[in-house]
């Protein structure tokens, strides 16, 4: 009878609650109380499965700062399992490790084909689900902030998730078939904390396969013996203030500190300029160390994006904070060594050293052009976009430098026509630097255009864009149909091995803009990585450059 079937089930849980007290635990689970939904997937599996494990709360704001954490748990995510053999970090990965335990039950699927659809729907719970109900659940239980806008989004973004929930579960009981697995589990507890606290009556009318499917759930014994008795939602909670723990710090005092610390490095700077006559390659290195922290702190964030955290919140993480330190750190000396090329064409005209005084120019437009670019990621970062990236004081500031360094640049090689009448080799030169002025002018109005919001094609298509690459291959043209004379030309007279290499900088430079240029327009086309790579004309230009490289 049914009464004999619900006994037999008792007794069954009973005996693998006996077996659980007397098997070793397979290791100790660490969680944060307020986020205890992300552990509940591996301690119900834990139940299903007739596993032993230890668990252990753990304080954010101790605990992450103990060396032995640290130490054991590099990546710094909680919650995590530590097992004899290790540390197993992020909710689903320590669930399927529990899941996985007992090849003897259907948990993770009874086929191969039942473990993909598995891995489909903890997928689809961490990206689809756990992102937007996060974003509306956690201002309601005082662990973020409440933007009213992203909540707004993020409840459209549940809605969709549930909807999709809703046509799985009008084919079968449950998300992979007629039995229960770890999908549905994972989901469950995913969603726990919306039933109880934001899903009304109202909002729930709408999915009753999903409402049905969920309390048949939280009523089994392994469910009920890690949740309890889950009530579901009469009224939806409001958001309430932050919890004093989860308040980002206070940076004010840093804020005082600041200008005193951005005064020093820059004159710092200006004497270090004064003395050393030229740092061109110290500013090549800071480049690639800006670049590299810059990364840094893009990969950072997609990964605080990816645990749920958004906006203000990423901004004041404490490791963000110091990469940002260090970022503008950095800048201040690139920002500052630029200074020191400027000054040497000043004292150049008594040597006539024009040909350094164009790589001087080319040089600072290139370390504006970089300053440009990192400020204007870390802007992305800060929430802005479009017009207000490009409306941004500093960035004004250093487009309008840039604008004046590369007006002045075409005018240092014209110069060079005033010691001998070699005309040739002097227009070439000039040819090489307005080719590179226009390449710089197409990218910098890329980048304006890309804050504006537009993109590929469109951007390819913009009359200003168009004008300007007419005008870069026309110069290029005229660059090619004199190129090979004025390589020879100096040969003759003494001064031939600084025009000479001044040349084969120069034709470096040009075909390293004309690679850029091109895979610029190949993208704008849809063409990526390997492809635009292995296009022929791409790869046609990097033979010519590494043939021009080695005759350096």
């Amino acid at each position: 009878s049914r009464h004999f079937k619900v006994l037999r089930s008792l007794l069954a849980i009973q005996t693998s609650a006996r077996s659980i007290a007397m098997a070793p635990a397979v290791g100790t689970l660490h969680y944060i109380e307020q986020t205890s939904y992300k552990a509940e997937k591996a301690l119900i599996a834990a139940k299903f499965n007739g596993i032993a494990l230890d668990q252990k709360k753990f304080d954010a704001q101790k605990d992450a700062r103990k060396p032995e954490f640290v130490a054991k748990n590099p990546t710094g995510k909680v919650p995590y399992l530590e097992t004899d053999m290790g540390c197993i970090f992020t909710s689903n990965a320590i669930a399927r490790y529990i899941a996985r335990c007992r090849a003897d039950t259907a948990l993770y699927g009874k086929c191969f084909d039942d473990e993909g659809q598995i891995d489909t729907w903890l997928e689809f719970c961490t990206h689809e689900l756990e992102v937007p109900l996060m974003t509306w659940v956690y201002p309601v239980m005082g662990l973020m902030e409440d933007i009213p806008k992203a909540t707004a989004d993020a409840q459209v973004d549940v809605k969709k998730a549930l909807t999709a929930l809703e046509g799985q579960l009008k084919s079968s009981k449950y998300l992979v078939g007629d039995f229960l697995t770890l999908a549905d589990i994972a989901l469950v507890c995913a969603l726990r904390e919306g039933f109880a606290r934001v899903f009304d009556a109202a909002f729930r009318k709408a999915f009753p396969k999903v409402c049905a499917w969920f309390e048949g759930c939280v009523a089994m014994p392994q469910f009920k013996a890690v949740l309890g008795t889950v009530k579901l939602c009469a009224t939806a909670e409001k958001p309430q203030p932050v919890l004093k723990e989860f308040l980002p710090p206070v940076r004010s005092e840093k804020k005082k500190e600041e200008p005193a610390k951005k005064e020093a490095p820059k004159q710092e700077a200006s004497k270090a300029a004064a003395k050393a006559p030229a740092p061109a390659a110290p500013r090549d290195d800071n480049s690639a160390a800006i670049t590299a922290v810059g990364d840094q702190i893009r990969v950072l964030k997609e990964k605080l994006k990816a645990e749920g955290l958004s906006g203000k919140k990423i901004n004041d993480h404490d490791e963000i904070k110091k990469l940002v330190a260090q970022l503008q750190e950095m800048k201040e000396g690139a920002a500052a060594a630029p200074a020191t090329p400027a000054a040497a064409p000043a004292a150049a005209p008594a040597v006539a050293a024009a040909p350094a005084a164009g790589g001087d120019a080319e040089a600072q437009i290139t370390a504006v052009g970089d300053q440009i670019r990192v400020l204007k990621e870390k802007l992305k970062g800060e929430g802005l976009s479009g017009k207000k990236i490009n409306d941004h004081d500093e960035i004004k500031k250093l487009v309008a430098q840039l604008q004046e360094l590369k007006s002045g640049a075409p005018a240092a090689p014209a110069a060079a026509p005033l010691p001998t009448p070699q005309a040739p080799a002097a227009g070439g030169g000039s040819i090489d630097a307005q080719i590179t002025a226009v390449g710089d002018e197409i990218r910098a109005l890329k980048e304006k255009l890309k804050g504006e919001g537009l993109s590929g094609k469109k951007i390819n298509d913009h009359d200003e864009i168009k004008t300007l690459v007419a005008q870069l291959t026309e110069l290029k043209a005229q660059g090619g149909a004199g190129g090979t004379a004025p390589a020879k030309a100096p040969l003759p007279t003494p001064p031939a091995p600084a025009a000479g290499g001044g040349s084969i900088d120069a034709q470096i430079t040009a075909v390293g803009d004309e690679i850029r240029t091109l895979k610029e327009k190949l993208k704008g086309e849809g063409l990526s990585g390997k492809k635009i790579n292995d296009h022929d004309e791409v790869k046609a230009l990097v033979a010519k450059l590494t043939e021009l490289k080695a005759k350096q």
